[in-house]
């Protein structure tokens, strides 16, 4: 993980950075996942470049790598270190349980789908648990429907009882538990390493992933639910006192960046390099399998106690947590 960090700390700034130099005001970004991932080679480029245009050039942006690990970004952003960053809710364990409402099994759809619901979800429901401290949420997103991808092939979710797979932390942890695998827990970028050294035999991941993080090149088999076995809750944060001390028109800027369309936007590039993904992967020889009716019913039966256990966690943060998931789960349909 150290290697990682200081390799995308030496990655140069200025690829990101727009006229940062000849802004008035200039926000970071604390970044991850490194160059080729969507949300650093599409999303933030574009936010650069819209903050200033809409501000006339006044405002910009740049996107600093190696700040912190990622499990630590929700605090480099609220420690005000960061103005802006993307965090992994499930990688900050007891501070955010309503948000694992959105990544139960039985959702299904695709991560533009996904975020735009959970954005919605968010703010009619989720936010009045008041789980970010000294943050604001400006879209709450996902990644698209995950899955289990190892070395070697697998045709029953029995297969992988007991084996060595990276789970990814809130409900992809407790739908690994469920299956018993031995699950080993790590920030994303540290996978290729634990696969390629044989730490784990494999990985809980959406397909964007094959590119993203070069899982391709070490695992040949994806095995699929055709329900939804999981997702992954994001969120796009600014630091609460960086929003409030930005001028009137500043904000303006910032706030194209706010709500259910900007998380739409997001997922929209999730899904888009989901599909590249699966091209990539199957190119160069990955095999994706379904799993059968009878291994879904065997995976509803083995998981089947996780809803009422994430329904009771978030309803204890003060929200009608039932209510919240039939809502999100409306907006799928």
């Amino acid at each position: 993980m150290k290697k990682f960090l200081a390799a995308l700390a030496a990655i140069t700034p200025l690829a990101v950075a727009g006229n940062a130099l000849a802004a008035d005001k200039t926000l970071t970004i604390a970044s991850w996942a490194g160059p080729a991932h969507t949300m650093n080679a599409n999303l933030f480029p574009q936010m650069i470049s819209e903050l200033e245009g809409c501000s006339g050039g006044s405002l910009s942006a740049k996107v600093e790598f190696g700040l912190s690990s990622p499990l630590a970004l929700y605090d480099t952003v609220r420690d005000g270190v960061a103005d802006i960053s993307w965090i992994v809710y499930g990688y900050t364990p007891g501070k955010f349980d309503t948000t694992k409402l959105v990544e139960l099994p039985g959702s299904t759809g695709t991560a533009e789908t996904m975020s735009y619901a959970f954005h919605m979800t968010y703010e009619k429901y989720l936010a009045a648990a008041k789980e970010a401290k000294g943050v604001n949420v400006m879209a709450a997103f996902t990644h698209g429907p995950g899955h289990i991808n190892t070395k070697e092939p697998i045709s029953s979710y029995k297969d992988v009882v007991g084996m060595k797979l990276r789970v990814g932390g809130g409900v992809a942890t407790d739908v690994g538990n469920a299956l018993g695998v031995a699950g080993v827990g790590m920030p994303a970028p540290a996978v290729y390493e634990s696969i390629s050294s044989g730490v784990t035999e494999g990985v809980f991941f959406p397909l964007e992933t094959m590119y993203a993080f070069k899982i391709q090149e070490l695992v040949k088999h994806t095995y699929r639910n055709p329900q939804g076995m999981y997702t992954t809750a994001f969120g796009l944060i600014i630091n609460a006192d960086t929003y409030d001390a930005l001028s009137d028109a500043h904000r303006t800027c910032v706030d194209k960046f706010t709500g259910p369309e900007a998380a739409r936007r997001i997922g929209k590039l999730w899904h888009e390099a989901d599909e590249r993904g699966l091209k990539e992967f199957t190119s160069v020889g990955g095999v994706v399998t379904d799993a059968s009716p009878a291994e879904q019913a065997y995976f509803a039966e083995k998981t089947a106690d996780l809803e009422a256990q994430v329904v009771e966690a978030a309803a204890a943060r003060g929200i009608d947590a039932s209510a919240a998931l039939a809502y999100y789960r409306s907006l799928l349909n």
